[in-house]
């Protein structure tokens, strides 16, 4: 997990580039790497890596490749997490001296949600300030909800923050967790077992009544999609926090209406479940 303090130094200096180099909303990649002199190769490497940070010592200079065989296509939402993240692992001193240097060894990156390494975490990181700035990315989603008549949130408003920012549904999900406007809980499942979480600092702090390795809720919309030969449920239901989770008896929070709405990835097969209050 990356230190409250070096996440801060992160997301400066990955803010600062992206309203250097921005069209409105999208943040200009291709040109951050011809400002800093780097090489971009789009080429297939079949499934040896998504992104890699090489150092030619023969001409000193760095030069980012991407794997296109991996559904990186050139400024598709992929593609471009993809580059922001090798983009992340140059601009970051301690990983571009780390690697000119020797000091780190060259590795391929791979996108993977239960990342371990801190270098990649960091990148990562950076990658998601760099695509998604914090002021940009929350008056966009005020902005959204006022043109659309105050409408409540769902995941719409996820929806079209990733048109806005071309950026994949489940790296704004993440964004929206750490800076949204509304509190989230989410859960990322893949044949119906739960992978992984991400919850809003303003999301009640209940006890689950799930484990992380395990089957989610059959009760929950996720749940049901698998017990039901994976009928796809999209649209806005009603449910109750006890279908996810264990909150205190005296816990008032737990009164309120909860919602839950699934995201279904065709391409990589995870579902997300959105729980989100009115």
């Amino acid at each position: 997990m990356i230190h409250p303090h070096r996440k801060i130094q992160i997301s400066k200096l990955a803010e600062f580039v992206a309203y250097e180099f921005s069209d409105r909303n999208l943040t200009l990649l291709k040109e951050i790497a011809y400002f800093e002199d780097v090489p971009l190769h789009f080429d297939n490497y079949e499934d040896a890596f998504d992104g890699m940070l090489l150092y030619d010592t023969n001409n000193c200079n760095f030069h980012i490749h991407i794997n296109i065989d991996n559904g990186n296509k050139q400024d598709s939402k992929r593609g471009r997490f993809t580059l922001a993240h090798e983009l992340g692992h140059f601009l970051l001193d301690e990983h571009r001296l780390g690697l000119k240097y020797g000091l780190l060894e060259p590795h391929a990156s791979f996108h993977n949600i239960n990342q371990k390494s801190i270098i990649e975490e960091e990148a990562d990181y950076f990658a998601s300030c760099l695509l998604m700035p914090r002021d940009k990315f929350r008056n966009h989603s005020l902005e959204y909800k006022r043109q659309s008549g105050n409408r409540k949130f769902s995941l719409d408003t996820l929806i079209n923050l990733s048109e806005s920012f071309k950026t994949s549904i489940l790296s704004t999900l993440i964004r929206f967790g750490d800076i949204g406007t509304h509190e989230i809980f989410a859960v990322i499942s893949k044949d119906n077992i739960a992978k992984w979480f991400v919850k809003s600092a303003d999301f009640p702090n209940w006890k689950f009544n799930f484990k992380i390795g395990e089957p989610v809720p059959q009760t929950t919309v996720a749940g049901e999609y698998y017990t039901m030969l994976e009928r796809k449920f999209t649209s806005v239901e009603l449910l109750d926090a006890d279908n996810w989770f264990n909150p205190p008896p005296d816990d008032h929070r737990a009164d309120r209406q909860m919602y839950e709405q699934c995201f279904y990835s065709d391409s990589y097969g995870y579902v997300i479940s959105l729980v989100w209050f009115d």
